[in-house]
């Protein structure tokens, strides 16, 4: 009987590992991934808005030099405040799903009027034709290098199931979590102490798990190296990985030493409280 009541203890301790386990990847993903908030101020942090700047007047030179135009007609055609508000557009349009278009009619204007500039004659109907094309393909570009994704609308509909689904993970953790407790305390009824120290182990292997997580994915993923679509989304990725890694690790290294420390607090308890009963029977 005493085996199968310590198999029991054991399962239900190792459902309320998984319970903490869960419930802190879906709180962590809650206030990182999935949090606009977090998102905007990791842009700020990592510089993204210059850095995407520096990135579009890169791909615009990519189009000048076909276009037998000056450079200097792309000087000033998309302000640092235009960058910033339309990078905030796309993730309004994925965290709120508003939906809302990137307006390029200023580049327009601002191209044409450099481009009219530049000009010591009038332009043929042949040469605004191109002229016009060349400023669509400056356009589109700018949307390309700002956006990167024409799926903004998926990648909403995705984040809000994934919202539903961290919610309800949340929850059923929640519940587990005391469930799983209630049921080790009542189970430990006549030997409360071992019940503490039970529990004590099963925050320390949550704890254990980040930890070895975040060495494991530091050891076969270089996270400074990640490179994706161009350097301002590269190091702005990079920047929100470490966070959340940084993030699991502290939590993983405090469950592990509150663990360890109800585990050697109530073993102690335990081992004064068995000598004490030995030397009165004595």
């Amino acid at each position: 009987m005493k085996i199968l009541l310590n198999i029991i203890k054991f399962i239900i301790a190792i459902i309320l590992t998984i319970c903490v386990i869960a419930l802190i990847i879906v709180n962590v993903a809650s206030s990182t991934i999935l949090n606009k908030e977090f998102i905007l101020a990791k842009l700020d942090e990592t510089n993204y808005y210059a850095n995407i700047n520096t990135a579009v007047k890169s791909d615009f030179e990519n189009y000048i030099y076909q276009s037998g135009l000056d450079e200097n007609v792309l000087e000033n055609i998309v302000s640092p405040e235009k960058v910033e508000n339309d990078t905030k557009i796309i993730i309004n349009n994925i965290y709120d799903g508003t939906n809302e278009e990137v307006d390029v009619t200023e580049i327009e204007t601002n191209l044409r009027n450099n481009i009219e500039n530049s000009l010591d004659h009038k332009l043929s109907a042949t040469q605004q034709k191109t002229v016009d094309e060349f400023i669509k393909k400056i356009t589109e570009q700018y949307k390309d290098t700002i956006t990167k994704t024409s799926y903004e609308n998926s990648i909403n509909n995705m984040l809000e199931k994934a919202r539903n689904i961290v919610d309800k993970l949340q929850k059923v953790s929640i519940i587990g979590i005391a469930v799983a407790f209630i049921i080790i305390i009542i189970l430990s009824i006549k030997d409360f102490m071992t019940g503490l120290m039970l529990i004590g182990s099963a925050l320390m292997s949550s704890g254990v798990f980040y930890i070895l997580v975040n060495m494991l994915i530091n050891a076969k993923v270089k996270i400074q190296n990640i490179t994706i679509l161009n350097d301002a989304v590269s190091i702005s990725l990079r920047d929100i990985i470490s966070t959340i890694l940084s993030n699991l690790t502290t939590i993983g290294i405090a469950l592990s030493i509150i663990g360890l420390v109800v585990i050697i607090v109530f073993a102690f308890i335990k081992s004064c409280k068995k000598e004490e009963s030995e030397n009165v029977e004595q």
